[in-house]
């Protein structure tokens, strides 16, 4: 829903800069041929169905629909949406049990880093998936961008009226904005804000001030809630439990919708996060195939479609230019809108997370 690798090949660039990323990612549409989405020939045998892995709720229904249903209608091959959510740990025991369901995963970015330095994914194979159709630098060696999302500071517009809350130091202002507010339980995005709250420019967030944050997060920790599930940080919203939030961004945008924008959220200083797809080794249907339903949802048209109904954001930079105003305002991966965001460090992550996310899980539960 992170990061900062280069070679859209195999290897790895340190020290991405925030200049960089924003450099990246408003470069111009690259000339895309359309080989990813002819599938040729029929070399090799059509399995009954792929089975991709998404982390459930609407996203079933909207995968099919601006996925699935056009990817059988061009092949004859079923798809299947998984939606109890492809975690790094499910990957990896399907992988070791030699017992692989799924045929395409939509992981954790630092997951997509991790189970290829074990061996438990395919390489992305680039001759059928079209690198001028992910944005820089998000074609990785095991991931290949499926979608954008962040962690945004959203807030009961009602509560503030003309004078809401514009950046992570409101959002530890309790004596300006007083009432309860929320942020993650899994901690992505509650390190940033705290460090960015207590000073750190955004540029120079990684590698992050753990014990800073911490220390941070302690300050107002009486006025805090933290929320496990997308559903419940709606909900908090919905029931009036808090006044703002860390949220996804893809939350945030249903919650404006449904409350006719009382709810709102502000893209600045929002963690951006690239979503990719990975592919299990020993995936039922086969790599190439996996690949080709990867080529297939590149489609620009597909993508929009995508954003619709999630909310998050196109993998494809072509399709930024096709967008209305309304969704270009709701869309991560605009332009416009990542200027205001900072880039998650995936590969930092996917080498501190888990040790990093039990110390912060230990700091809020006491």
């Amino acid at each position: 829903m992170t990061s900062n690798t280069k070679d859209l090949q195999v290897t790895r660039q340190d020290g991405f800069t925030r200049r960089q990323f924003i450099k990246t990612t408003a470069l111009g549409i690259a000339a895309a041929g359309s080989g990813s989405l002819m599938f040729p020939d029929d070399s090799i045998a059509k399995p009954k169905q792929i089975v991709y892995a998404n982390w459930g709720g609407d996203s079933v229904r909207c995968a099919m629909e601006a996925y699935g249903k056009g990817f059988t209608e061009k092949t004859g091959v079923k798809v299947v949406i998984d939606g109890t959510g492809p975690l790094e740990g499910k990957i990896k025991a399907m992988v070791e049990a030699k017992n692989v369901t799924w045929d395409l995963a939509e992981a954790d970015p630092w997951s997509s880093y991790r189970l290829g330095r074990q061996g438990m994914l395919e390489p992305i194979d680039y001759s059928i998936v079209d690198k001028s159709k992910i944005m820089a630098p998000y074609a990785e060696k095991y991931g290949a961008l499926c979608y954008t999302f962040a962690y945004g500071l959203t807030y009961n517009a009602k509560k503030f009226g003309n004078d809401a809350p514009k950046s992570w130091a409101d959002f530890w202002n309790i004596k300006k904005y007083p009432g309860k507010r929320a942020l993650y339980k899994w901690m992505h995005g509650a390190l940033e804000a705290a460090l960015m709250a207590d000073g750190v420019p955004p540029n120079k967030l990684y590698p992050l001030d753990v014990a800073r944050a911490h220390k941070k997060i302690k300050e107002i920790k009486d006025h805090l809630i933290f929320w496990a599930s997308g559903s419940e940080s709606q909900q908090m919203f919905l029931q009036n439990e808090i006044v703002m939030g860390e949220l996804w961004t893809t939350r945030a945008i249903v919650l404006e919708r449904d409350t006719n924008s009382r709810i709102r959220f502000t893209w600045n200083q929002a963690i951006f996060s690239p979503s990719p797809y990975c592919v299990p080794k020993g995936n039922p249907a086969g790599p190439e195939w996996a690949m080709r339903f990867i080529a297939y949802a590149q489609d620009p048209n597909s993508q929009i479609e995508y954003l619709k109904c999630t909310g998050q954001g196109p993998a494809n930079p072509a399709t930024n230019k096709l967008l209305t105003p309304e969704l270009k305002r709701i869309n991560s991966s605009d332009p416009d809108n990542m200027k205001l965001m900072v880039p998650t460090d995936v590969d930092y992550y996917s080498k501190h997370y888990d040790e990093q996310l039990n110390q912060y899980l230990d700091m809020i539960s006491t």
